[in-house]
């Protein structure tokens, strides 16, 4: 064995009177403790606090480098003729503390990443080149990935690994990341690799094989309500029917960038010019023309943004020169070109005079009005994306059963979106009023796109400050009497919006925005319920029926990781668990010791033992969850290995679960529905005070058609007095019965019982009667 720290061999100086102890779990930092004691020559110096440290086999293995992490203690070891003799107790921590030790800055989430992608962007995030992120190639992805906020390096990295159901190790400068189980270490009882006297089996006494598993997450957008008001030239608060929701208040601002650094922040943004086109200066983001080749010169946020609820993008104070060509203020998917923009600014040059002319790109095609703009003024551009779906990408979950990998979840959800774009003019910092350029729809919005601050052709000009914030899951329309009707803008008055909504359920018109009598004022939301859902294996009941055994056994509880967002990704994970849970092998648990003869390779958290005793009837893999080496001095190498193993449901590891459940959960779930899709495609085409006309966008499946009742969550066949009509055909009229309607509409099929849309698309109508 080799201990060298700081580039000095301190083999000789391993005090043989205490081992010296490697602990590694998994998907933490490892440890290494040791003692030295040093000559009294003082041909050995005494090591020093974040002197790097590494451990080497005689046969070349690693088994662990890093950093000492406290200063050195003395410990008194008795009395030698120099006098008093000291031996020297090190501690220190794996590759992986240089980074702990350096501010994380914070992200609001990545959405659609590889979990190689994750890890290099955790490593970018830190500004430090300690650790080499090339082999970081695993593949596995992750569909949303938002770091604990103040969490240190190896915690988020732990994160990830644990999303992909992976182990990642820092070692020797070097970061790994590999799937859990890909490397196994074979244990024999034929052969004598497996000593049976060294392995303990043990009993969780956590939890119990299950069969019938519900699973609770967080709270979920639910019903897809458009509610109606109107108008008294007055009444600038509406009090809305139902809350409405909103994300998380750590997750609604998602940018917020003002340049006033002495550089581009790196760990943030990616500038693939450089500082030669796109640099920090006087005036904020300072560019400085371009290559003259779209996508070769730009700035992006380097966490992909997940597309859903109502983003604002914002870009204040942005001033162009004549000649600029390029896009500013933009969303895009795949390059940071003008075709892969799907919703930005284009500036383009005029042939001649160089004047620029500014104006919307929507999914690569240039969209809406031009604009004109002045040089000597200064121009705040906003694009406001709604899409009703705010959860793009399902969770996947993983998990590992008696036929091997279990994973489930990780589908893209398609969605329509509304758009809005505008440009506010300042001359001479005085505010002109917001200008429309573009009011639409984007038929399919991309599920994550990147936010692009510029991707200059030959931009010349500055930005101030680059904003992005999420406003929750409301968009209000106003029709102003004989008028055609517009979307209010909505957000803070500091963005020239006309109103907001409030989590408590109101939405309320800033003053001198406030709808005039007769304007009917619709507002979109969604609203409020709690994610649950539920996954029973048929297969394992029935056979312990066949046994004589009682045939269910039941387990509810909460998702904390991945974070069970909707119904879907409860139900995705309640399928996962049920047939890890019911596996032979769900519970395995135990400790082995052994010692380097017993294993071919090195053992790490995250391998597998492959268990075969024939005496015993074993024949399974368990997954390592720690290892801790022990070594004497000795030739050979002799290096004791103490293991942790437990399997998936025997102790969490790629899903983390809780005990807990919601006061708020609907108990029981449903098992396995049949969901059809949701009408958020729905749209009012004619609305007065006796009659309702709809588009539901979408044709029925053979058989089924269209429901709607006054009371959600009453969908049945046959006839009540909550049902207010049926019909198969997409465009439907009905009457309107109160001066505050409530109806819910799902879609249906052919199935005796029909299956169901899951979730209602309701209108809620607070006008008169008869008008």
């Amino acid at each position: 064995m080799k201990i060298t720290i700081k580039g000095q061999d301190y083999t000789a100086a391993l005090d043989a009177a205490r081992s010296m102890v490697i602990e590694r779990k998994l998907n933490v930092p490892s440890v290494c403790r040791l003692w030295l004691s040093l000559p009294a020559s003082g041909a050995l110096s005494m090591p020093s606090r974040n002197q790097s440290i590494a451990v080497t086999g005689d046969d070349g293995t690693i088994y662990f480098t890093g950093y000492i992490a406290v200063s050195p203690l003395p410990e008194y070891a008795g009395l030698s003729i120099e006098g008093p003799h000291y031996r020297i107790a090190i501690q220190a921590l794996s590759d992986e503390v240089l980074l702990d030790q350096l501010p994380m800055q914070p992200s609001s989430g990545a959405a659609g990443q590889t979990a190689g992608e994750l890890m290099t962007a955790l490593v970018t995030r830190t500004g430090a080149t300690a650790l080499s992120a090339q082999g970081l190639c695993s593949e596995e992805s992750v569909s949303l990935f938002v770091p604990e906020p103040g969490a240190p390096w190896s915690k988020s990295a732990g994160q990830v690994a644990s999303l992909a159901r992976a182990s990642y190790r820092a070692v020797n400068g070097a970061l790994t990341l590999s799937s859990v189980q890909s490397t196994v270490h074979p244990l024999n009882e034929s052969d004598g690799s497996l000593n049976l006297a060294n392995l303990e089996l043990t009993a969780s006494v956590r939890r119990a094989l299950a069969n019938d598993i519900t699973v609770c997450g967080e709270h979920e957008p639910v019903a897809y309500v458009t509610e109606y008001f109107p108008g008294d030239g007055v009444t600038t608060q509406f009090y809305l029917a139902a809350k409405p929701f909103f994300p998380a208040s750590s997750k609604c601002s998602i940018i917020n960038e003002l340049f006033n650094e002495n550089a581009i922040d790196l760990r943030l943004w990616e500038n693939s010019g450089g500082d030669g086109f796109l640099r920090v200066g006087k005036g904020g983001l300072v560019m400085d023309g371009g290559n003259g080749i779209d996508g070769e010169g730009f700035l992006s946020w380097r966490d992909p943004v997940e597309m859903g609820g109502t983003l604002l993008l914002e870009a204040v104070g942005v001033s162009l020169s004549p000649g600029s060509t390029g896009i500013v203020a933009g969303f895009s998917v795949g390059m940071e070109t003008q075709a892969s923009c799907t919703a930005g600014f284009r500036a383009t040059a005029q042939q001649g005079t160089g004047a620029v002319i500014l104006q919307p790109v929507l999914q690569g095609v240039a969209a809406g009005a031009t604009y004109a703009m002045n040089s000597a003024n200064q121009y705040t551009l906003r694009v406001r994306v709604h899409c009703a779906e705010n959860e793009r990408a399902l969770a996947i979950y993983r998990s590992y059963g008696d036929s091997g990998a279990i994973t489930c979840g990780g589908q893209w959800t398609f969605a329509p979106a509304l758009v809005q774009m505008e440009l506010q003019e300042f001359v001479n910092g005085v505010a002109g009023m917001p200008v429309t350029l573009y009011e639409g729809a984007i038929a399919s919005l991309p599920g994550a796109c990147v936010v692009v601050a510029a991707s200059s052709i030959n931009l010349i000009g500055t930005i101030r400050a680059i904003n992005l914030n999420n406003l929750g899951s409301g968009w209000v329309v106003s029709t102003p009497p004989n008028g055609s009707q517009y979307t209010r803008r909505l957000g803070a008055t500091t963005e020239a919006a006309e109103c907001h909504l409030e989590s408590g359920g109101m939405a309320v018109f800033y003053a001198g925005s406030a709808p005039v009598a007769g304007e009917q004022i619709a507002v979109s939301y969604r609203t409020v319920g709690r994610a649950v859902g539920r996954g029973v294996n048929a297969a394992n009941q029935l056979a312990l029926a066949e046994d004589g055994m009682p045939a269910e056994a039941v387990w509810v509880g909460s998702v904390t990781a991945p974070p069970a967002r909707s119904s879907a990704d409860c139900r995705n994970a309640a399928q996962v668990m049920e047939q890890a849970a019911a596996s032979a092998s769900a519970l395995w648990c135990g400790t082995y010791a052994g010692n380097c003869m017993s294993f071919t390779a090195d053992v790490w958290p995250g391998d597998a033992l492959l268990l075969n005793a024939p005496s015993m009837n074993l024949n399974t893999q368990v997954v390592v969850r720690s290892v801790k080496l022990s070594y004497r001095a000795s030739y050979p190498d002799m290096v004791g290995y103490a293991i942790s193993f437990a399997n998936d449901w025997a102790d969490d590891l790629a899903i983390k679960t809780s005990a807990t459940v919601p006061a708020d959960a609907r108990l029981p779930a449903p098992v396995a529905p049949t969901l059809l899709a949701n009408l958020n495609g729905l749209t009012v085409t004619f609305l007065n005070g006796s009659t309702v006309a709809i588009n539901t966008g979408v044709t029925p499946p053979s058989g089924g058609g269209f429901e709607i009742r006054r009371r959600d969550f009453a969908f049945m066949p046959g006839e009540d007095p909550s049902l207010v009509t049926r019909g198969t055909l997409p465009n439907m009229t009905f009457s309107r019965e109160s001066a505050n309607d409530r109806f819910y509409i799902r879609m249906y099929d052919g199935s005796t019982p029909p299956n169901y849309s899951e979730f209602s698309t309701a209108l809620f109508i607070n006008l008169p009667l008869g008008l």
